[in-house]
């Protein structure tokens, strides 16, 4: 096999041959894998989204959220997220170790099933606050300007955060010094198969001399074919502003006990200039409070999103927790404040109300509007 080698143009128009090389202790960290955690850590987008999306016009880019999540009795290396706010987790494992053949496949789904399940979205915030403000520096305006949006919502990313992660829509990325061919095929295999989560490999080649002089790393995707990348990316959906009428023709297509409620939500919404319109993939309806902040998101499957910080409401945590104290005594409500960054998803959705139920809802609504 011949060996694979890149061409360096340097000054004078002079090039210098750089040979495919082992990735090897020393060049980032005292060992391999510290060495691609390290890259990880300093440089997350070594994760190439074009590669990922090579027909969007504005690919993926990543933003660290935290290293090192505790998932029971293990650790996720590395929790990120990207501008259409996707979450990916990446977990390094070298050729060498014996985890990087068919057990890292499981151990990554894992992980993503616990995410879900045990962490959600408050929690992952939570984390990752912590993980920067450890490093003197603050989230949110860190998040700021890695989506470089003067007018992107905050809250709004983190709705999308919550959406995303209730329709499954997760990447997960093994990350190795050359992947496995049993792993490849499994690779290829889950990530043509599941329509929302995304299960990639990525391969980092180093090309250099053997004193280490020059050293170029050069990251491939595995097992992202352009069938899939169009899937996949037509599964994030396109971002419209859902005003009024947009979501009113939306949902009067819906012929269920659900839409015919979030018809009447949209009303009560439009009639007391309360309506949030966004831009965002799926119609969801925004509320907002008397300090003019959003206060309730109402998702098409019927859940109810709740904001829980104080900042959104006029008389800051007395007013949220009397909002939420009041919808705790419907049945789909199981809200606590205590403790949570962001907000809360409800455990039922709005058309399991009864008629009484849902019109007390909407008069309940009209004390904090």
């Amino acid at each position: 096999m011949k060996e694979k080698e890149i061409v360096l143009v340097i000054e004078d128009g002079d090039i210098e041959t750089l040979h495919e090389r082992p990735f090897r202790e020393g060049i980032l960290g005292h060992s391999l894998e510290e060495g691609l955690q390290r890259l990880v850590e300093k440089f997350p987008n070594v994760v190439p989204g074009y590669q990922i999306d090579p027909a969007s016009e504005d690919p993926p880019r990543f933003f660290l959220l935290c290293r090192e999540v505790s998932v029971g009795k293990f650790f996720m290396d590395f929790l990120m997220i990207d501008q259409y706010a996707v979450l990916t987790i990446l977990e390094v494992k070298l050729f060498y170790n014996p985890e990087a053949r068919r057990a890292v496949i499981g151990q990554i789904l894992e992980y993503a099933a616990y995410l879900k399940e045990f962490l959600g979205v408050n929690e992952i915030k939570q984390k990752a606050s912590e993980f920067w403000g450890k490093r003197g520096e603050n989230l949110e305006k860190l998040l700021g300007d890695f989506l470089g949006e003067a007018d992107r919502d905050i809250d709004d990313f983190w709705t999308g955060v919550e959406e995303n992660l209730q329709r499954n829509r997760i990447r997960l990325i093994i990350f190795s010094d050359k992947i496995r061919p049993e792993v490849r095929r499994i690779i290829e295999f889950l990530n043509a198969e599941t329509k929302n989560i995304e299960v990639l490999g990525l391969e980092i080649g180093c090309f250099g001399l053997e004193d280490d002089s020059k050293i170029v790393l050069v990251p491939k995707i595995i097992g992202q074919t352009q069938e899939t990348a169009s899937m996949k990316s037509l599964s994030r959906g396109i971002k419209k502003l859902w005003t009024y009428y947009e979501l009113y023709n939306h949902y009067k297509e819906y012929s269920d006990l659900n839409g015919q409620r979030l018809l009447k939500i949209l009303e009560f919404a439009k009639n007391h200039n309360i309506l949030i319109e966004s831009r965002r993939r799926l119609p969801i309806i925004g509320i907002k409070g008397r300090k003019g902040k959003r206060i309730l998101s109402f998702f098409p499957d019927g859940h109810v999103y709740c904001f829980m910080k104080p900042e959104n409401y006029s008389e800051g945590s007395v007013g949220r927790d009397a909002l939420v104290e009041k919808l705790n005594r419907f049945s789909i409500f199981n809200y606590n404040p205590q403790g949570v960054v962001e907000g809360r998803m409800s455990e039922g959705v709005i058309s399991s109300l009864s008629d009484e139920e849902f019109d007390l809802f909407l008069e309940t609504l009209k004390d904090f509007v």
